[in-house]
């Protein structure tokens, strides 16, 4: 009873300054939740995309920081959903708002239900017929497409697609739009602002942000009139996994958001100080390279399942792959975090006199090889002659 009347106190105390200052409040609101987004998508991964993939000068201090930052983003994610959800309940008891209010409801289901349907129709209509003309493929073949990607999901990963979606529009129209309506007084001015919120969330993928905002004002205009969510989060659902299975070449590269983010077990630091590699054709040699490992896992190449290796693809003098698995190097010992060693690197020069590059990476056997998951390589000259 005591902590119910200190959280009813609290509460109390909060009510006033949102009762005196709405719109400010909203607004305050909106600024946590943005700063929450970007924190996660663009200044947590900010030591893998903009200082190890860009080279942008940093102090070695702050350097070290977003180092450690990025190693531990998933408790950055995990303490920023729960920051989040604890922002939006305490929210939510300040306003005093109803589930109807939010869009949680059963009772206009079919009302809503149908003007998505209509609006869904129209929108997968003109993606059938835009991927159509691109395509240069029949209709059955377009219809078919994205039955057989559905089918190739398992019942988890239906559900798991189905609630992301879903999420996504309680976001976009009980957290934003709710909000937004608060801020501005003209009804159309809070739609188009909240629509540009959830168009700027899908940067910097130019194409994605228009196609965010179209679909993103579409359905906040279905929610201004019908609050539901789960009608719109079904639309969604429907529209993008039309999207996704008849990707348009040319228009649609790809739905990803943000920066990459990059996969902390797969980064390394390589680096080879001498000059180019002289050889004679089908000769073996040894050159060292420098090696470190800027991922979250140990490198065992004595590991039984999985071992991890230094090894390098053969490329052409114009970068065009030529020998893309080569010989195996084993580390000298096992690579823990920010452990380094200078490696002799095995190599077997090509049977064909000429020009080469020698691309080298680390692979961990049957799982990838580290530059398919954004670790940087570096290209050595190969002359055979």
């Amino acid at each position: 009873m005591l902590v119910l009347n200190k959280f009813n106190g609290i509460l109390s105390y909060l009510r006033r300054p949102y009762q005196k200052y709405p719109k400010s409040f909203s607004l305050a609101e909106l600024t946590i939740y943005t700063g929450i987004f970007v924190l996660n998508v663009w200044i947590v991964p900010f030591w893998f995309w903009g200082i190890y993939r860009l080279d942008l000068p940093f102090p070695e201090g702050l350097e070290t920081v977003f180092y450690g930052l990025w190693h531990k983003k998933i408790l950055v994610r995990a303490i920023s959903v729960a920051l989040g959800f604890c922002v939006f309940t305490l929210s939510f008891f300040i306003r005093g708002a109803s589930f109807k209010e939010l869009g949680i409801r059963f009772d206009n289901i079919y009302r809503s239900g149908r003007e998505c349907a209509i609006a869904s129709l129209i929108s997968m209509s003109l993606i059938v017929f835009v991927s159509m003309h691109y395509f240069d493929k029949s209709y059955s073949q377009v219809l078919a497409s994205p039955l057989t990607r559905l089918l190739s999901y398992s019942p988890w990963g239906i559900i798991r697609w189905v609630s992301q979606r879903t999420a996504q529009q309680f976001l976009l129209q009980s957290v934003v739009l709710t909000r937004c309506f608060q801020i501005f007084e003209r009804k159309v001015i809070a739609l188009v602002s909240a629509a540009m919120l959830f168009s700027f969330a899908h940067a910097p993928n130019p194409r994605l942000m228009v196609l965010s905002f179209v679909f993103g004002l579409m359905c906040c205009i279905l929610f201004s009139r019908n609050r539901n969510i789960f009608t719109l989060g079904m639309t969604h659902n429907v529209i993008v996994g039309l999207l996704l299975s008849l990707l348009i070449p040319g228009l649609m590269d790809n739905l990803r958001i943000g920066t990459w983010r990059g996969s902390t077990e797969f980064i390394a630091e390589i680096d080879y100080h001498e000059s180019k590699i002289e050889a004679k054709p089908l000769e073996k040699k040894v050159i060292k390279v420098f090696v470190k490992n800027k991922s979250t896992a140990r490198w065992d190449s004595r590991g039984e399942e999985y071992p991890v290796f230094i090894s390098y693809h053969l490329l052409s003098a114009k970068g065009d792959m030529v020998e893309h698995d080569n010989i195996r190097t084993p580390f000298p010992r096992i690579m823990r975090t920010d452990d380094s060693a200078l490696v002799d690197l095995a190599v077997h020069s090509p049977a064909k006199k000429g020009e080469y590059y020698l691309e080298v990476d680390v692979v961990k056997e049957k799982v990838t090889w580290f530059k398919d998951k954004g670790s940087k390589t570096i290209l050595i000259p190969l002359l055979v002659d």
